[in-house]
């Protein structure tokens, strides 16, 4: 028999929908007792204005005025103020939510954005199924918005410790919380071959240190100054830069490199990103909790250069406080020195790929996938995968 799960997500931004792809692939794997359909909804969609616009808006924010949405970010951020904003939105979603559920029939609704928890253990009432299980998977790290935290879902999936810690504190019951991991695509899990055999597949050089650039599927922000800044530092390596759909950039820096004194290689959008994560030497990207879980699971060192005011800003004390990489957010020149105290510290990098197995729980998405089979099929909780302090990291 064929089970149901329904995957709650706003378009703001791709990490919840890439997060979602990720644990629907891993479904796609299970065949006992039970197999598994399901639906990613864009919950904007079955809103009333003004939440059709909020994924137009998120983006508007970002990328016209990034300080606004930090502020609107820690405006919100707080329980009083929270709840403020759920009795504002909740007559813009409810009915239709409700709908939602009634005429597609989950066995199982996983909320993969912070705004929806509350709203989906609404709309569960208003349809009258409660014996439907709800799991709330985070994919924010560190000090998470007030948001994520629902005491009330069935399961709350955790990606690391901090946020376990923080979960507690808001009076989420340790029986309801899983810490399985970041959810990133099982490819990243099943990559095969040696450095050496990655980077020939790739096309790379077989020897030497490899820098990967990022900055999401879109390929914007501050990638352009940043790879110039590199480019120019004649620092021993060879860069990569993923520019995704970005075209423009593309074109413009593979017109640019023959002129540039570091080697380069330009992407566009790639689905090889775990070969070249686990190719590569050093990652620089942008503070997207997806990316840095994917070079945690690939043991890849990062310079964290950007991220996004607000839900961001606890991904860079991740980074920090784990010591998993360098910040630097301040300029493309703090960028370069980082870099360049990576390139001529291979101990350093060793401690950082250390604190990264300790830090990011293995099979996450997979992981995720199993608690969701058994919670559909079952109704219960597994037993296995409660939550064991890891070691801390090593302070670099």
């Amino acid at each position: 028999m064929t089970k149901r799960a329904l995957f709650l997500i706003s378009d703001t931004g791709g990490g919840h929908r890439s997060a979602s792809n990720a644990i629907t692939a891993a479904l796609d794997e299970i065949r006992e007792p039970s197999a598994f359909e399901h639906r990613i909804d864009d919950v904007a969609a079955h809103c009333s204005f003004p939440l059709t616009q909020l994924g137009w808006g998120y983006s508007a924010a970002l990328r016209y005025a990034p300080p606004v949405y930090g502020a609107l970010y820690y405006a919100t951020n707080g329980r009083r103020r929270y709840k403020a904003l759920v009795r504002f939105c909740e007559p813009l979603y409810r009915e239709r939510l409700r709908d939602l559920f009634t005429s597609y029939k989950p066995d199982i609704i996983v909320s993969v954005h912070p705004l929806l928890n509350h709203a989906a253990l609404r709309a569960r009432a208003d349809a009258k199924m409660q014996h439907i299980p709800i799991i709330t998977v985070i994919t924010d790290l560190g000090k998470v918005h007030e948001s994520w935290l629902t005491p009330e879902a069935d399961a709350v999936v955790v990606p690391a410790r901090e946020v376990y810690e923080r979960a507690i504190s808001r009076g989420v019951q340790p029986s309801r919380l899983r810490m399985l991991g970041q959810p990133i695509h099982p490819k990243f899990d099943d990559v095969v071959g040696s450095k050496v055999e990655l980077r020939e597949q790739l096309g790379l050089p077989r020897e030497g240190f490899i820098t990967l650039l990022m900055a999401g599927g879109e390929g914007g922000g501050k990638l352009m100054p940043t790879t110039m800044a590199l480019a120019k530092a004649k620092l021993p390596m060879h860069l990569v830069v993923v520019c995704g759909r970005n075209e423009t950039l593309r074109t413009k820096l593979d017109d640019l490199a023959t002129s540039l004194p570091t080697p380069m290689t330009v992407m566009g959008f790639t689905d090889k990103v775990p070969e070249l994560m686990r190719a590569a030497d050093l990652l620089v990207t942008k503070a997207g909790p997806g990316t840095l879980a994917e070079a945690n699971a690939a043991q890849l060192p990062v310079v964290v250069y950007d991220y996004v005011p607000g839900q961001e800003r606890g991904n860079v004390e991740f980074v920090r406080q784990n010591g998993i990489g360098e910040v630097a957010i301040n300029s493309t020149a703090e960028v370069v020195r980082s870099v360049e105290r990576l390139v001529k510290n291979e101990s350093r990098l060793a401690a950082m790929r250390r604190n990264q197995e300790l830090v990011a729980p293995k099979r996450s998405s997979r992981r995720i996938a199993a608690l969701i089979a058994q919670m559909a099929n079952a109704g219960t909780m597994p037993a296995d995968d409660e939550y064991v302090p890891l070691q801390h990291a090593v302070a670099l």
